[in-house]
């Protein structure tokens, strides 16, 4: 294999084998080369075939059966688009995955000091008391996005966490804080999980994600929120229309 340093081989190789089996190279159904045969093809050892193959087998990719061999079982794809426009409830109901099974689970809800990322999108000092939520989304039962919201302690005054649940961030603060929001400032990046943010979306550390950084702002074009949004490479893509 390419001496990539960035990962092990094994994850090269499981990546590899991923996407013969998502471009039908390997069909579903069929058998897979047996390990030797990957073995020679790639120039590895047994060892890191069996760690790729584990990989693909805890991700559904393959079956391995005792004495028969290794069967291809490609996993429909489940990708999320996300529509790069620039009306703001576009992309907020693609993101909200409405025509998959969602559920929100509420982590925490407190008043903590301003992060100074944070800080700086919302013109505050750091360590200012921020009020801020953290939320997971499941998509068909998996993690697919950890969300992070914050704003002025004083406008969400009795708020019960539950209802961010139910209910997406923007149309809480909305309703309560009675703040019009006239536009939305959105940056995104690619970005990798570090050990807390791969325990949160069930992936491994130095997996890709996309980051998406929403900055509120009021008429007076004040910022009044901010969110960070860390959605899973491998669940969410985005898609946007050139027109000519």
């Amino acid at each position: 294999m390419g001496d990539n340093r960035k990962a092990p081989a094994y994850a090269q190789l499981a990546e590899t084998l991923k996407g013969r089996i998502l471009r039908d190279e390997y069909r579903t159904g069929e058998m897979l080369a047996p390990a030797r045969e990957i073995e020679r093809e790639f120039g590895v050892s047994a060892i890191t075939v069996r760690k790729a193959m584990n990989i693909l087998a805890r991700e559904g990719y393959i079956n391995p059966r005792q004495g028969v061999g290794t069967i291809v079982m490609k996993r429909p794809e489940q990708m999320v688009e996300l529509e790069l426009t620039g009306n703001f409830w576009n992309w907020a109901d693609s993101a909200l995955t409405r025509n998959l099974e969602t559920q929100t689970h509420v982590l925490d809800m407190e008043i903590v000091p301003c992060p100074q990322q944070i800080a700086d999108l919302l013109l505050l000092r750091a360590e200012t008391p921020i009020w801020r939520l953290k939320r997971i989304r499941t998509v068909n039962g998996e993690p697919a996005s950890y969300i992070v919201n914050y704003t002025s302690p004083g406008w969400l005054d009795g708020v019960e966490k539950e209802l961010f649940t139910v209910q997406p961030f923007f149309d809480v603060f909305r309703e309560h804080s009675r703040i019009k929001v006239a536009s939305v400032q959105q940056r995104v990046r690619a970005t990798v999980a570090d050990i807390d943010l791969s325990g949160k979306l069930a992936i491994d550390f130095g997996d890709p994600v996309f980051l998406v950084e929403n900055t509120y702002l009021d008429d007076s074009q004040t910022p009044v929120a901010a969110s960070r949004l860390h959605f899973r490479s491998d669940r969410y893509v985005y898609k946007t229309t050139i027109s000519f």
